[in-house]
């Protein structure tokens, strides 16, 4: 019986640590080219010194995951937008005052008949409290460098002063709402201070959204006034390569929470074009605030950004969209037990709306001065948790369109847990926001078993 367990032990050791030779290889491959973006070699004097260290087990997921298109799409014959079988890998590697942190996934992606991998985190994180060059001030910073998933701001899937990748695709398919925020690799610092925190966020190479392309949804075009799927990618010439900054400095008083944000970079979107017509990203800056108060027996939040387009200070051009005004206001509470509600406001404000108009190539087709989004969630959690129905709608009065999204998960026990539940797109006008996605409108399923090596 002992030389059976110790022949399992043996096996289930060799094999874990051929899977984690294998990750690694492979997202080492992956990050070659934007590895070379940095100078590590300021960290060596913490690794030499943070020499205790910890391997956790491997972990992660098996998921199934497929979504069928509720009506046929006329541009698109295909009536899938999500058909995945994904594997994720989630170790770490504690040191003594740091660790590595590694989480990946490799899916089969039958929509587009290819094998991904994506890489969502492969970074070192720790104080910088042993940099001695620092001195006592390193005792205030921790640092975390490498590919991985930064958000920020108080809106709930709407994004003010949240500049950091997402991923409309996967949050359009039913995919897990954690892939809506798309990884990037980046440095980010964070200070600690009895007056202020903040987090600064350097990205050596912009990373833009994974848009709408006409890869799984059809979009609206002016060109032919109709929804089109001619799958295309932003021109190198038309992609920055320069990097992105993002700041936040945040405090809490008493029992209110205040930031104040800025952004200097690109427009996440393709939303501009050149001179050829060609889609593009244009320079922006971002600068915002934001404040998290209960109020009674729930919590509001305010949150306001103005993003500058600094290729077109005048409105005038009609290749770059306008400088915008953005505010949210939202309030969440518990109404009942198990039962919690939240509404917001969102609200977009063009600046020199009238510029743009006069000088658009479709003034028809341009949007409203002032664009409103409302918002309203419940989230309902039955069986002693193991159950959770979650309702949210996106509902814009100016555009009159909407997008209602409803999941329902069910996990009795902790390994595994099936999830199902529709997206659907509503409106009255094929060229607004949500409704240019009637078509993609699905139902989707999914099951996922988690594991330990």
């Amino acid at each position: 019986m002992q030389l059976k367990e110790n022949s399992r032990f043996k096996i289930a050791t060799l094999v874990r640590n051929i899977a984690l030779y294998s990750l690694f290889t492979a997202m080492v491959n992956a990050q070659e080219s934007q590895q070379d973006e940095w100078d590590l070699d300021a960290w060596d004097a913490i690794a030499e010194n943070d020499s205790t260290s910890n391997v956790s087990p491997i972990t992660g997921f098996v998921e199934l995951a497929y979504s069928h298109r509720l009506q046929t799409d006329p541009v698109l014959d295909r009536p899938q937008t999500l058909a995945d079988a994904r594997m994720q890998f989630q170790w770490d590697y504690a040191l003594q005052a740091s660790q590595l942190k590694t989480r990946a996934d490799i899916y089969y992606d039958g929509v587009k008949n290819n094998t991904e991998l994506q890489i969502r985190e492969l970074a070192w994180q720790g104080s910088l409290s042993q940099l001695s060059i620092l001195g006592e001030l390193g005792q205030h910073f921790d640092a975390k460098v490498g590919q991985q998933v930064l958000t920020w701001g108080t809106g709930d899937y709407l994004f003010l002063n949240d500049l950091f990748p997402k991923d409309y695709q996967s949050f359009f398919s039913g995919r897990d709402d954690e892939y809506l925020k798309a990884p990037s690799f980046a440095a980010k610092l964070s200070g600690y201070f009895d007056w202020v925190n903040l987090d600064f966020v350097i990205t050596p190479r912009f990373t833009p959204d994974n848009f709408i392309n006409g890869e799984y949804y059809s979009f609206f075009s002016p060109v032919v006034e109709a929804n089109i799927a001619s799958e295309f990618h932003v021109a190198s010439e038309n992609r920055p390569t320069s990097p992105e900054y993002h700041l936040r400095l945040h405090k809490t008083l008493g029992s209110h929470e205040l930031a104040f944000y800025g952004y200097k970079g690109y427009s996440p979107l393709p939303s501009a074009s050149d001179s050829l017509g060609r889609p593009k990203f244009t320079d922006i800056n971002v600068y915002g605030f934001s404040l998290v108060t209960p109020i009674g027996p729930g919590i509001v939040k305010f949150e306001y950004a103005y993003q500058n387009a600094l290729e077109d200070t005048s409105g005038e051009n009609p290749y770059i969209p306008n400088s915008m005004s953005k505010y949210l206001v939202g309030y969440e509470q518990e109404i009942i037990a198990n039962l919690t509600g939240s509404i917001q406001w969102y609200t977009e404000r063009t600046q020199e709306h009238g510029l743009a108009l006069a000088n658009s190539f479709w003034p028809q087709f341009e949007q409203e001065k002032v664009r409103n989004v409302v918002t309203t969630q419940l989230i309902y959690r039955a069986l002693r948790q193991t159950l959770t129905f979650n309702l949210f709608n996106f509902y814009s009065p100016s555009d009159e369109d909407g997008y209602l999204r409803f999941r329902s998960t069910y996990s009795p026990v902790d390994q595994w847990s099936i999830s199902a539940g529709v997206n659907v797109f509503y409106g009255d006008k094929k060229h607004t926001f949500f409704n240019q996605f009637d078509d993609a409108s699905n139902g989707f399923l999914s099951y996922r078993y988690y594991y330990t090596l």
